[in-house]
């Protein structure tokens, strides 16, 4: 029997345990390890089992399986007046009962600083690298799960920043940012070789103070998308540019949330395809009856790439979750999530509703249990894809 400490042992423990004792209340935050530097560092364990009875999203022959997760991470700070420097490393491996070409092993490595200059001059820069992978029968491989004998993986690289000037005591703030996104496929090469791409983000947001903790806000966003190769069906290479306003609130008669609305606008280099031109929104809202229960309501809409064949989709967006804190120890979240995707320049209309229940426990407070179940019903008007989907987790999170 491998040696576990004593309390990875208790958590573990209490994961079947049918009576929990309240006196293993949280009673304080998440213990950091103080260095010399001034760094705090706090590392971080979540480890769990889930049963899912469709690992390869297919219609029909489908395939079930437990899968072991463990996912140890290390995160940083750093304050400096009133300057934040973090950095957050961390693995996700994945081990199928299945089989083991499904396992996975996914590593996250990402740092930022948040530096104010002064009191009207701030600036942020982060970058993000990941070496993840997609799912069977998901991304390029979406309706053909069946055709893979192991997930698709990739290599992300995301670098930006923005620069800020104004006070927070002035209502008017300005805001210039931008970013760069590269996905670079790493097998399945005669496939994938045409879903390597590049985002390259500018865009500027301009913030004016109502106040009663309200702000009006006015932004504008060009972000090109350049493939490392030309598809088959033509070269996907666009430009898109987005015009929106808005309001951001903050503790508001017990809502809080920001709403977007305006024009996208995404032009193809490839004349023989179609461009989009519409009203794009994004919007979420929160409302807070008591302290300890939150429902939020969210909803989207925008024209985006596809995986597999098509011009663009249009694809819009609803979801709404409950939160409640049923005692110190224990709370809930209920969530529904729907996307409505209509694609251009291929007949096809999909529909994706996920239903959602968790409940989490604090057994400690370096120990959190999370049980739960999403259900994800799929749906399309071409018959070789859509899917219904189960699964079922038991997580233990790990902290000092």
């Amino acid at each position: 029997m491998m040696n576990i400490p004593f309390k990875k042992r208790y958590c573990f423990a209490a994961l079947i345990s049918v009576a929990m004792s309240p006196a293993m209340a949280a009673e304080e935050q998440a213990g950091a390890i103080q260095t010399a530097s001034g760094v705090d560092l706090i590392p971080y364990l979540t480890t769990g089992y889930r049963y899912d009875d469709n690992i390869a999203s297919t219609k029909t022959f489908k395939t079930d399986s437990w899968i072991l997760g463990v996912t140890p991470g290390l995160q940083g700070q750093l304050l400096d007046g009133n300057s934040e420097y973090l950095f957050d490393m961390g693995i996700d491996y994945g081990s199928f009962s299945s089989g083991s070409d499904d396992n996975y092993l996914d590593v996250n490595l990402g740092g930022s600083a948040d530096v104010e200059l002064n009191q009207s001059n701030s600036f942020n820069l982060n970058a993000a690298y990941n070496m993840g992978h997609e799912e069977r029968g998901s991304g390029v491989f979406e309706g053909a799960g069946d055709a893979q004998d192991e997930p698709a993986t990739f290599d992300t690289y995301n670098v930006g920043g923005f620069y800020e000037y104004g006070a927070k005591s002035t209502p008017a703030r300005i805001q210039v940012n931008a970013n760069y996104f590269d996905k670079e496929f790493t097998n399945f090469e005669a496939l994938t070789l045409y879903r390597n791409y590049s985002d390259t983000d500018f865009g500027a947001t301009f913030f004016y103070d109502s106040g009663a903790s309200v702000s009006w806000v006015f932004d504008t966003s060009v972000i090109s998308t350049e493939y490392d190769n030309v598809d088959p069906t033509g070269d996907r290479d666009s430009t898109s540019t987005n015009y929106r306003v808005g309001v951001d609130w903050e503790a508001t008669a017990s809502t809080s949330g920001s709403i977007r609305i305006g024009n996208q606008e995404k032009d193809f280099d490839n004349s023989a395809r179609k461009d989009f031109s519409g009203l794009s929104w994004d919007a979420s809202v929160t409302w807070s009856p008591l302290t300890y229960s939150a429902l939020t309501f969210s909803t989207g809409n925008s024209a985006k790439d596809p995986s597999s064949n098509g011009d663009y989709i249009e694809a819009t967006t609803y979801g709404m979750s409950w939160n409640h804190g049923w005692s110190d120890f224990l709370s809930t979240s209920v969530g529904y999530n729907q996307t409505d995707e209509d694609y251009v320049g291929v007949d096809r209309s999909d529909k994706l509703k996920v239903y959602s229940l968790s409940a989490s426990y604090v057994a400690s407070r370096w120990c959190t249990l999370v049980a739960g179940v999403d259900i994800t019903e799929s749906t399309s008007s071409d018959a070789t894809y859509g899917f219904d989907r189960n699964v079922y987790y038991i997580n233990a999170q790990m902290t000092l």
